[in-house]
């Protein structure tokens, strides 16, 4: 699976964000802070702010796999006492920047969970049923989530039954799409 930030931001990519903000997206280097951690980005942004001046500038990571779907994940950066933005989480792929679309209605709230976005990235029926099983699973795995919560618990077996079917074919159909 190749997703990675947009390498462009053409009529799609900005038809994908247009669904979730106004705003208008834009690329953010990524310059990891010396003591942030990966996936604690609204942590990692706050805290560096705090360090620098500036502020935690909250919105959506947009991912994309050409030709597969968009994908757009809960995300903040900083912004300098400048207004210059900078992504100082890691992230996966060490990517040297991301698309980032600011949405001031999307702050980060701990008892919020915000789950990805997703959408087809062309009309193929693999990639729509492929982002239906997402949506299923994670109907069943956000019950489990609680504020604060690092890693969700153990699943009950009868949700580990209904959620293999779903992973097994999920596989299926990225490897058919690869």
């Amino acid at each position: 699976m190749i997703l990675g930030p947009p390498e462009q931001i053409d009529s799609a990519t900005r038809a994908f964000c247009a669904t979730i903000s106004p705003e208008t997206p834009l690329y953010v280097p990524v310059r990891p802070a010396a003591a942030s951690k990966p996936a604690y980005c609204f942590d990692n942004s706050v805290k560096y702010a705090t360090a620098n001046g500036g502020e935690a500038v909250y919105g959506w990571a947009v991912w994309r796999w050409p030709g597969r779907w968009f994908e757009a994940e809960h995300h903040a950066v900083w912004r300098s006492p400048g207004g210059d933005l900078l992504d100082v989480t890691p992230q996966a792929g060490d990517p040297v920047r991301v698309l980032f679309l600011p949405d001031p209605s999307a702050p980060y709230d701990p008892s919020t969970f915000r789950p990805n976005i997703m959408a087809p990235d062309g009309h193929e029926d693999l990639v729509r049923e492929y982002i239906a099983l997402v949506a299923q699973r994670g109907a069943i795995t956000r019950t489990y989530w609680e504020p604060g919560m690092d890693v969700l618990p153990l699943f009950s077996a009868e949700d580990q039954a209904r959620i293999a079917p779903l992973d097994a074919r999920m596989a299926e159909i990225r490897t058919a799409i690869a």
